[in-house]
């Protein structure tokens, strides 16, 4: 009887110490599930960087420049290319890649507001003898439109009738660019070729390929 006793009180003990421990061992792996979920939860529900103007890049927005990344100034360009070119986007002749735009903001004229340079890009814009640019004003009004144009504008300190001069390359020379009292002329390879490099300290616009510029759509 004695034995008995001893084997029960034995199987209580291994059975209360086993479901203890099937127990602990439930909890941790619920706890570890739980956290887990909370995880991925937290980061499918993370919000993008509002200030970021192209989030779909690696490129965090402190690393771009206050003249090419204005939310706003971005959306004044967009406006401004969506009545210019309304025709043919409501027929589809322009492609998705060509709806892209980078610009750069500088005060021209030294009236206290910042004339816009646009870039463009993609086949309805560009071909072998370069690329579409526009200056717009700051409240989106084209100022002056460029053909056959390289990147980047580079921005002369030398002024004409009120307006910077400006260098613009073409078929892999620089022309001087200079303002006529109402506009620049349109296509830079039929002004007078700059005989020196431009100095490294002069202003470029639109120099995407140097420096970190958001591409923005319309």
């Amino acid at each position: 009887m004695k034995y008995l006793l001893m084997l029960l009180s034995s199987c209580i003990f291994y059975a209360c110490t086993g479901t203890a421990t099937d127990s602990t061992t439930t909890n941790a792996d619920t706890s570890n599930k739980q956290t887990k979920e909370t995880v991925l939860i937290s980061e499918e529900v993370s919000e993008p960087d509002p200030t970021d103007p192209e989030p779909s890049d690696s490129i965090p927005a402190s690393r771009y420049g206050e003249n090419t990344s204005s939310n706003i100034t971005a959306e004044i360009v967009r406006t401004s290319l969506n009545s210019l070119f309304k025709d043919d986007l409501s027929k589809g002749l322009i492609d998705s890649f060509s709806r892209r735009f980078i610009f750069f903001e500088y005060d021209l004229n030294s009236d206290g507001q910042k004339e816009i340079f646009t870039g463009l890009t993609g086949p309805y814009f560009c071909g072998t003898g370069g690329c579409t640019f526009y200056i717009l004003n700051a409240k989106g009004v084209t100022v002056s439109k460029f053909t056959v144009s390289d990147y980047p504008i580079v921005i002369d300190n030398n002024v004409t009738k009120g307006w910077k001069d400006l260098f613009i390359q073409t078929g892999g020379k620089f022309h001087i660019i200079k303002y006529d009292g109402k506009k620049y002329p349109s296509n830079p390879s039929l002004q007078p070729l700059l005989k020196l490099i431009p100095g490294d300290g002069l202003p470029r616009a639109l120099n995407y390929m140097a420096e970190p510029y958001p591409w923005f759509r319309f």
